[in-house]
């Protein structure tokens, strides 16, 4: 009878968190041919862009360089700034929204040379408003890309399937046996 009970409140539960969410901005890094020659594709999620709104990626100047070929979704304009111009100043992807809730069905991404060692990271972001002139009005949020890994939801999905599983065989077990 708990059992019952348990897996609405955790399926609730699950819902809830879900829905609880902020700008995140996830990355895979692809390998390109050359040494030391990277991509980063971004995925955008847990915001709604107004127009004159942008998400900044950066770039340290003592790990990257070379930012070339950046691409951004047709709803946003996007400037690449490379690390080291002028030297010591740090690289940036920018995208920036150019209508009220635009498409984040992208493709991001931007090629870069990885100057640190093993694989690149994550990286510092900002989500900023500017005035219809260009002008930075101000910082909105800001946080760390993080690697793409498989949706929590999934996960979720997972464990309440398994434990309805449990539950379910459990249930079948004739009354009095200790093994099936």
């Amino acid at each position: 009878m708990r059992m019952k009970l348990f897996i609405p409140v955790l399926a609730a539960a699950i819902c809830l968190v879900g829905n609880l969410s902020a700008a995140t901005i996830k990355y895979t890094v692809t390998q390109l041919p050359g040494a030391a020659k990277y991509r980063y594709n971004y995925t955008v999620s847990g915001i709604t862009f107004q127009a004159n709104q942008d998400f900044d990626v950066q770039f340290p100047a003592t790990l990257y360089s070379s930012l070339v070929n950046g691409m951004a979704g047709s709803d946003f304009t996007l400037f690449v700034f490379d690390a080291n111009n002028p030297p010591g100043v740090d690289g940036d992807y920018s995208a920036v929204a150019k209508v009220n809730n635009p498409s984040l069905a992208g493709p991001f991404s931007v090629d870069f040379m990885y100057l640190g060692s093993g694989l690149p990271g994550a990286q510092n972001f900002t989500i900023d408003q500017f005035d219809a002139n260009g002008n930075f009005v101000s910082t909105i949020s800001s946080g760390t890309t993080m690697p793409t890994v498989p949706e929590p939801a999934s996960v979720a999905l997972s464990l309440l399937g398994l434990i309805a599983g449990v539950a379910w065989r459990k249930s079948r077990r004739p009354a009095g046996r200790i093994f099936s």
